[in-house]
Order: C-alpha cells, then sequence, then structure tokens
C-alpha cells in the first residue's frame, strides 16, 4: 500500500535538530510501513513550531481534506490553528489533533485506509446484470458519476448473456455450505446461477455486480439469494434489485472496512426502533441461518438468519454520490415476521437516526456492517468532501 507523505513544518531557517527532534517525537503516532517524511505534496501537516504558517498554505491544494497535528510546545497548536481557519475559507477540509492523543493513532490508521481504498477503486468494474429494479425511484447513479467520483467503470450485462445455460456442475463448496435435503433440487438451480455469476465476474473482470432479481424469478422461479450471499462471502461485492447505489456503497465497504455489508430494507421505524430486512445477506455475516423461500414471490431459496454483531454501523450514499448518511445503532433483536423478507434485524436508533429515517431518508436501501465503522465513513465524508447527513 501507498504511504502518507508526511510534511513537518517549523519557522524559517529551523535548525535541523528541531525536525530531528518532531520526528523522535512521531514514532508512536506514524507506524513505518504508513508514512514518509517530504518536502511537497504532503497529505499530513505535522507543526512543530509557530512561525510555519506560510510555509503550510502554500503546500495546499484546494478542495482537499488534510489531517493536521500539533501540540502545546513552541507555539505549535497556534499556527495549525491559523492555518485551519484559512483551509476554511478556501474551501479545503482539514482536522486537528494534538500529537500526543492517542486517538490520532486511530486517524493516521484510518486514513491510510481510506487514501488506499480509494485508490484500489480507481479502474474497478461493476457489472449491471439487467436492468435497475423499477421501484428504485430514488437509488439511480449515473455511469459517469461512477467513473468521475471513484474511477469506477460500469458493465451492462443482459440476463441472456449469463451462462447459465451452460452449467451442468456445481462445485461441491457451494453445495456443502448451504447442504440441505429437503431444499436438494433448488439448492442446485441456485448453485448453477452461482457459478455462471461467478464465470460472468471472470470473463468481464467484474470487481463488484448488482442483480436485477425479480425477472429472474418471474421467469425461471429461480432466486439470486444464495448466489449473491456466496459471492460477498468470496470477496465480490454482490447486490440485487440492480441498486447500483447500494453496489457502490458495498466496494468503497469492502476497500474502506475490508467488510462487505449487507444491503437491506427499512421494514419499519417505530420510536426508537428499526427493523431491517432482506432475503440475503453476505454469508459469512450470519452467526446463523436458515434456508427459506424468497419473501415477494415464495419461490426459490432466500436466507433467513441473524446477523452478527451486538452494535452495527448502518450507512448509505444518496444517488448523486455528495451526502452520506451513518449511524452506529445497538441490535435489539433478530424477529421472524412473515411480513418481511427473511433476514431480519431490529436495533435502537440513536434521536437523531429516528429523524433522518422518518424525515429526510437518502433511499429504502440502507448497508449494516457489524462493529462500530462510523469514525472512519466520518472521515470518509472529509476526504471525499460528502455532507454527512
Amino acid at each position: 500500500m501507498d504511504k502518507l507523505r508526511v510534511k513537518l513544518l517549523a519557522f524559517a531557517n529551523a535548525d535541523q535538530a528541531v525536525f530531528n527532534r518532531g520526528k523522535k517525537r512521531l514514532l508512536k503516532l506514524f507506524e513505518q510501513e504508513k508514512v514518509e517524511f517530504v518536502d511537497n505534496k504532503p497529505d499530513i501537516l505535522v507543526f512543530l513550531t509557530g512561525g510555519s504558517e506560510r510555509a503550510a498554505i502554500g503546500l495546499l491544494q484546494e478542495y482537499r481534506y488534510y489531517p493536521m497535528f500539533a501540540s502545546r510546545d513552541e507555539n505549535s497548536w497556534a499556527a495549525a490553528s491559523e492555518v485551519k481557519a484559512w483551509m476554511a475559507q478556501n474551501h479545503i477540509t482539514s482536522t486537528l489533533r494534538d500529537i500526543d492523543d492517542p486517538k490520532s493513532v486511530d486517524l493516521v490508521r484510518d486514513f491510510h485506509m481510506i487514501k488506499n481504498g480509494l485508490k484500489r477503486l480507481q479502474g474497478q468494474r461493476l457489472g449491471m446484470v439487467g436492468t435497475p429494479s423499477d421501484w428504485l425511484v430514488a437509488s439511480l447513479v449515473s455511469p459517469f458519476i461512477l467513473q468521475s467520483r471513484f474511477g469506477v467503470e460500469t458493465v451492462e450485462i443482459p440476463w441472456a448473456s449469463v451462462p447459465l445455460p451452460e452449467v451442468s456442475v456445481v462445485g461441491g463448496d457451494f453445495v456443502s455450505f448451504f447442504s440441505s435435503e429437503e431444499h436438494k433440487e433448488a439448492l442446485l438451480q441456485s448453485g448453477r446461477l452461482y457459478e455462471a455469476l461467478t464465470q460472468a465476474v471472470k470473463v468481464e473482470k467484474l470487481s463488484a455486480l448488482s442483480v436485477e432479481c425479480f425477472s429472474l424469478v418471474s421467469s425461471c422461479s429461480l432466486t439470486a439469494c444464495l448466489a449473491l450471499a456466496k459471492l460477498s462471502m468470496d470477496g465480490i461485492p454482490a447486490g440485487c434489485e440492480g441498486d447500483m447505489c447500494s453496489a457502490i456503497g458495498m466496494m468503497i465497504s469492502k476497500e474502506v472496512c475490508g467488510v462487505i455489508p449487507w444491503m437491506a430494507n427499512i421494514a419499519h421505524v417505530d420510536g426508537d426502533k428499526a427493523l431491517f430486512a432482506h432475503c440475503t445477506a453476505p454469508a459469512n455475516l450470519y452467526e446463523k441461518f436458515n434456508l427459506d423461500t424468497h419473501f415477494e414471490t415464495n419461490k426459490g431459496l432466500a436466507l433467513g438468519g441473524e446477523i452478527k454483531g451486538e452494535k452495527v454501523t448502518v450507512f448509505r450514499f444518496d444517488s448523486t454520490l455528495n451526502k452520506m448518511f451513518v449511524t452506529l445503532a445497538k441490535v435489539t433483536g433478530h424477529p421472524k415476521s412473515k411480513m418481511a423478507c427473511r433476514t431480519q434485524l431490529e436495533v435502537h436508533l440513536t434521536s437523531e437516526a429516528q429523524r433522518y429515517f422518518v424525515e429526510n431518508p437518502l433511499g429504502n436501501h440502507h448497508l449494516i456492517i457489524p462493529g462500530d465503522y462510523t469514525q472512519r465513513f466520518a472521515l470518509l465524508a472529509m476526504v471525499l468532501n460528502l455532507k454527512l447527513v
């Protein structure tokens, strides 16, 4: 992975000893494999003394984000404060942290992961199998925006070109993972779709895909739920309903958090409780699961079960990729309502999240990962210059 470029700043003509002391002090903050000290084009600014303001602003680029570090010594915090104010006046986003604050280490690590994750997205290919579902009226993302914002190319793949008829053998790992004597024939059909989509990923050199699955259910009573669950577990972000907004969110989460999320409906919000539900999730996110039919059609196979984690991070982007919502939610239950999709998760919402879901949601589908990644997503919003809802 690329290293972060760090610029040490001190007053004009400062002795080399000033910089040597600064580097020694930073050993706990900067892991050697993650940073390099440079003279220009920095990613991070470290203020060692006052009198460094002019040198700092000469290095900055408009509309970028910069973490800044300073201390109580030698007027370094004073210099950083002046520069931070100048940055705000000139469309530059920043955060200012104390060099000696233990939490500063997490900021550097998160920033390193985000910078490299966004770089890995460049040149990736996102497959759209079929066409976006008709009800996604607020979640259609322009291929131009995907390309210009993240360097991700959209590849349109009609269902007719997915080599399902050519699949005669289903890999043993798929059958054994979802093992079920009761649903043996339907499981083999799901396995054939998994093999066909895996082949499409290889042929089209896809990094991720989203499939419009309801036409498949209508035409041959075959669901994509198990195939998508296994593909995501394999490391290929795989969403459904042709939702490209969710698909890019899944890709970003994989690269900056190392986790492919669950794409779920907001099934209900009642006060401080929300119910999320869908008929598939990445198979590795389940604590336990069972096979069931697809909720809306009562056909094929879907996954019901319990998503891991006592707390989860819930997030999504808007269709212009200019806004992002993120919240941490405490898991309160795993219902089994017959009036919602098969995998269900009930969570407790903060008052701010309640208002968002009721008054100003960015859409229906939201993405969910076990654990607390809210700070990393907040930092991502600053790096991408997104409005954090």
